[in-house]
């Protein structure tokens, strides 16, 4: 079945001044409108913002919550049949905590957004956009990366296997069989901005950092460059020795803690997802470690899977409407959002 993904940087600032024809398109130019206050988001606010972030693991009755919510949802509001069926998810450290208040937020049935289109248009206005909630449902992140390998990759998956997610926020794992995920071996801990906080640190011992927030650090680790000072600092030897001492001291002991040689016996394989599991450092480090019993996979696009999972996970929900799902994943980092038909939005 025909799906596609779209994406922006879970970033956002409040908005200033003018912002007519700054984007080429919606994506790059989303700007929302939360009570009274206007936002930039994602790409718009990294160009034209000065401090652009947003809090980490915010709950869904924050600000931060509403407005990526808002600004993903803008970006297929017509791509998709209403009423929508809707899948979002929380990593198993905020879960349980936050599923509730996201089960609320999802029950308004009839929902409101407002957004201006002059930033891509310059006979643009502000649009008001009106959608409809049918069915929905929140689950574990780490589940939503399960149902996305079984479903989306070009070789089935084996009946059991290991999956590890390498978010900015938090880095889950468990093991999947044919029955599901084994809760046992769920764990959910320090993701990418462990390694990201070091290096701030770090660099701040060196170099004045202009006051960059731990997104915009971020930015320049993915890179391998940040500019500081109007010089160029190459980050990559910083990035293998934070990345090893991550590993070394948050990932492995965590598969040390969470799985038993008997888990390892009836295994077949290890699944890498999530941002992070582009980073070679990364997927060297835990292909080492397994290299004499244990294939090691990073899953193609690992960024989108989870979302991906999110929207069959919707399909189930919705009595087989294709047309009618959606698969959010509002990450620290970035914000992914999946849909099916062919009128799908490209990335």
């Amino acid at each position: 079945m025909n799906t596609a993904t779209i994406s922006f940087p879970s970033v956002f600032e409040t908005s200033f001044g003018n912002t007519e024809n700054s984007a080429r398109d919606l994506l790059n130019g989303i700007k929302v409108k939360k009570d009274d206050t206007w936002y930039l988001v994602g790409n718009m606010a990294k160009k034209g913002a000065i401090n652009p972030s947003r809090i980490v693991n915010a709950s869904p009755q924050e600000p931060d919550f509403d407005i990526l919510f808002k600004a993903a949802i803008i970006n297929i509001i017509d791509k998709v049949e209403q009423p929508i069926n809707f899948t979002l998810g929380f990593p198993f450290s905020t879960y349980n905590v936050y599923k509730q208040a996201a089960e609320q937020y999802l029950a308004k049935r009839h929902q409101f957004v407002e957004y201006d289109t002059h930033t891509y248009n310059i006979k643009g206005n502000v649009k008001k956009g009106l959608f409809d909630i049918d069915r929905y449902e929140v689950i574990p992140e780490i589940v939503g990366g399960i149902i996305g390998i079984k479903k989306t990759l070009p070789e089935p998956p084996p009946e059991n296997f290991i999956a590890i997610s390498f978010g900015f926020g938090t880095i889950e794992g468990c093991m999947a069989t044919a029955d599901g995920m084994v809760q046992r071996t769920g764990f959910s801990s320090h993701g990418i901005r462990y390694v990201i906080n070091n290096l701030n640190r770090e660099l701040n011992t060196r170099y004045f950092l202009e006051m960059k927030n731990e997104h915009q650090i971020d930015e320049a680790f993915v890179k391998g460059t940040l500019f500081a000072n109007r010089k160029r600092i190459d980050l990559t030897g910083y990035r293998k020795q934070l990345l090893t001492q991550y590993y070394r001291e948050v990932v492995s002991p965590l598969l040390r803690r969470h799985f038993t040689d008997a888990d390892f016996e009836v295994c077949e394989k290890i699944y890498l997802l999530g941002g992070g599991a582009h980073y070679q450092e990364l997927t060297d480090a835990l292909a080492g470690e397994f290299k004499d019993f244990m294939p090691v996979e990073v899953v193609p696009n690992p960024e989108n899977i989870v979302s991906l999972g999110y929207l069959y996970n919707s399909l189930r929900l919705s009595d087989s409407y294709p047309t009618r799902c959606v698969g959010m994943d509002l990450g620290n980092a970035t914000s992914a959002i999946s849909i099916f038909g062919s009128n799908a939005p490209q990335p």
